[in-house]
């Protein structure tokens, strides 16, 4: 493909244009390589991501199933918010860092593609994706990430009554410090989308009294 789009000069060239020419053969390969190896790298956390979050779930459900069919201690659902915290908070490093990858792509990568073959269309997939990428998507990243914190809410709510001793205590606080922190780091990274949940839902509610209202 880069063949095809550089200009290697004539058939005679100058020795001038033909060290540039290499040079200019050398730049698109390394150029290609490291998209390629980007590209593999997001793959990569993009599917243990996505391992994870079923690894979380099935470990939940078994912790789950020993509380409720097997009547184990249900005070065991303390150790949800510390495997809450640790799933959810690698999950957003791993979408910080294919977000910076992607930015990479295009703010780094993609300008010496389009010098290289003076074609604007170069590596404009990170970018169409994101612009076109639909409510629905977004939606459902958002409300998956929502399942960490969640779960980890319900499960200190659902021991609290259970706690009688000094030890439990001291876990119950440790699972609401990791709670504490996955919530931090969830509201961090997803300030835009909070922000405009936020605006939408002021939105809708100004509506709904304004309907109330003229009735």
């Amino acid at each position: 493909m880069w063949n095809d789009v550089i200009d290697h000069g004539s058939a005679t060239p100058h020795p001038d244009q033909a060290a540039r020419g290499g040079r200019l053969d050398a730049r698109a390969n390394l150029l290609i390589a490291e998209y390629h190896a980007i590209r593999a790298v997001v793959a990569q956390k993009s599917s243990a991501s996505h391992a994870l979050v079923g690894a979380y779930l099935t470990v939940v459900a078994v912790l789950l199933g020993f509380v409720v069919a097997n009547r184990a201690d249900p005070r065991l659902l303390v150790t949800v918010p510390i495997l809450a915290a640790s799933s959810g908070i690698t999950i957003l490093r791993r979408r910080r860092d294919r977000e910076a990858a992607n930015r990479y792509i295009l703010d780094v990568l993609r300008p010496i593609a389009v010098e290289c073959s003076g074609d604007e269309r170069i590596l404009t997939w990170e970018d169409f994706y994101a612009r076109h990428r639909d409510e629905r998507s977004l939606r459902y990243e958002f409300g998956l990430q929502l399942v960490f914190p969640l779960s980890a809410a319900a499960a200190l709510i659902a021991t609290l009554p259970l706690l009688d001793s000094v030890g439990d205590w001291l876990a119950w606080l440790a699972g609401l410090l990791f709670l504490g922190a996955l919530l931090y780091t969830y509201v961090e990274q997803n300030r835009t989308h909070l922000a405009r949940a936020a605006g939408a839902a002021g939105t809708s509610c100004r509506l709904i009294v304004a309907r109330l209202r003229g009735r």
